[in-house]
């Protein structure tokens, strides 16, 4: 079990720091942090390897670390103040240190008993409804992924409830898994802790462990920079012109922006308005023909109501002999299993449409266990499920069959009724086409440009207050990402932080 856990942790670890660098060589920090339930922390090692991409001789680095020790090797290095000077011969670096600075991110562990607030060692020898929240604490400037895992005791612990987290089940035991974004902007509304609830029966809950980084969140936004190719500010001060411009004069000017192609379009809008004349007087003919064909759809739809009534009127016989067919291919199956089963101390359930492909899978199971099953017993347990499969899928398809007469029944009962509606309503039209024609087209023109005027100040709002709020916070995000390292970097490596955080909750 253990082994497993430090593989599912090693694993989230991989997805947590995946994010690429875009620098040649890369400082990487893997933060071990040793803490208590209440956030104190106990012990921290930081290990780092300093990629050596271009096989340089020396690297240098820049640390605040003490207790400096070559972990993957034998280089050795030069100290100055800050700076660390390794002898690489071409090789890459490994090393670990310490520090007595705070870790950017550390899980606090609030458990109640009833209302009442207690320890880990306490929940063991008490019993009732408790409550465990895990808050991610951060040093308030650095946005982070962070994930827990806490392993739950084979017993004392039931009616399990989650918030922000799940339950997995690993080799027979189950493992809570919480998640947050500590350090995000409270306007993302992104949570920064998790809890669940649960009936304790003097549970002991001993450690759980954290991995927190932000190089998922700073490769996010590299991509969508790459991507976007646009300078967001300028884009909206464009915009914020182009509305401006079309709510004075209904015309947009010409931009160089994003919208570049779409400004001619929308400006044809209104030079299109002028069609619409044309348009309603060709309506108003159309209407004309309409009303004469009306009648001849009437007598065609009673026609087609008339023949599929009576095709629908033999559904119901169609669909209980199909019923009736599979239930006796069923019977007959299953008849001849129960023979074949005989002297084997196996029993078979009534195979009906819904269970006959569950059944055989769980005879053929049953049969290997009971060392009686060969090939030919499987091949014919299989071919039994696929003629069984054929005849249900018959039976689905004639049913799929009268369902659809019996729509296309209803569908022209209702064609019928609409068609000797429809004359009537083809004189209307005539006569609205005909006012539309001579009286509407100015009354349409003011009220698309109204309602374009309406879009315009409307989007104008929405850029002058949401959007640029927005921008301003992506951008804000996105600058507290991109240097986020626990120790010292030197000017020309780029960072990728993990924090692994075991957190002994008893302590």
């Amino acid at each position: 079990m253990k082994k497993r856990m430090i593989a599912l942790m090693l694993a989230l670890i991989m997805v947590m720091g995946c994010a690429a660098a875009e620098a040649e060589n890369t400082k990487h920090e893997r933060v071990y942090v040793v803490t208590g339930a209440d956030g104190t922390v106990h012990s921290l090692t930081d290990v780092i390897r300093l990629e050596n991409a271009d096989g340089l001789e020396t690297l240098r680095d820049r640390s605040m670390l003490t207790g400096v020790e070559n972990t993957g090797g034998k280089e050795t290095f030069e100290r100055d103040g800050e700076t660390l000077v390794w002898q690489a011969q071409g090789r890459e670096i490994t090393y670990q240190g310490t520090s007595d600075k705070a870790p950017a991110v550390v899980p606090v562990v609030t458990l109640t008993l009833d209302g009442e607030t207690i320890t880990a060692g306490e929940l063991k020898e008490r019993t009732g409804e408790a409550e465990l929240t895990v808050t991610y604490r951060t040093d308030g400037t650095t946005p982070m992924l962070a994930a827990t895992v806490l392993p739950l005791p084979d017993t004392g612990i039931s009616d399990l409830r989650t918030n922000n987290a799940a339950v997995i089940t690993e080799m027979g035991r189950r493992i809570l898994i919480g998640w947050g974004a500590p350090g995000m902007s409270r306007e993302l509304k992104l949570p920064d802790s998790f809890s669940v609830s649960f009936h304790a029966d003097h549970a002991d809950l001993s450690w759980m462990m954290t991995a927190a980084n932000a190089d998922a969140l700073n490769a996010l936004f590299r991509e969508a920079d790459r991507q976007l190719q646009l300078d967001i500010p300028a884009e909206i001060g464009e915009m914020n012109r182009l509305m401006t411009a079309y709510l004075k004069d209904g015309v947009l000017p010409e931009t160089t922006g994003a919208a570049k192609d779409a400004v001619p379009e929308i400006n044809r809008v209104n030079e299109g308005l002028n069609a619409v004349n044309s348009g309603a007087e060709a309506l108003a003919k159309g209407a004309d023909s309409l009303n004469g064909g009306a009648a001849e759809l009437d007598a065609g739809a009673a026609s087609l109501k008339e023949g599929l009534t009576a095709l629908s009127s033999q559904s119901k016989a169609l669909n209980d002999g199909a019923d009736a067919m599979m239930s006796a291919v069923l019977a007959a199956a299953g008849d001849q299993l129960k023979a074949a089963l005989n002297g084997t101390g196996l029993t078979l359930p009534e195979l009906t449409a819904e269970n006959f492909g569950e059944v055989l899978t769980g005879l053929s199971e049953k049969l290997s266990l009971a060392g009686v099953e060969g090939k030919a017993m499987k091949e014919a347990l299989e071919g039994l499920k696929a003629q069984l499969t054929q005849a249900q899928m018959f039976v689905q398809g004639v049913k799929s069959y009268t369902a659809g007469a019996d729509q296309a029944a209803a569908g022209a009962a209702q064609l019928a009724d609409g068609a000797a509606g429809l004359a009537a309503g083809a004189a209307e039209l005539k006569d609205g086409a005909e006012k539309l024609w001579k009286e509407g087209t100015e009354s349409l023109k003011n009220g698309i440009q109204g309602a374009e005027k309406k879009a315009a100040a409307a989007v104008l709002l929405l850029s002058q207050t949401k959007l640029n709020q927005a921008v301003k916070l992506y951008e804000q995000t996105r600058e507290k990402v991109q240097d986020t390292g626990y120790d010292l970097r030197a000017e020309e490596m780029n960072g990728s932080t993990v924090y692994l955080i075991r957190t002994d909750l008893q302590k």
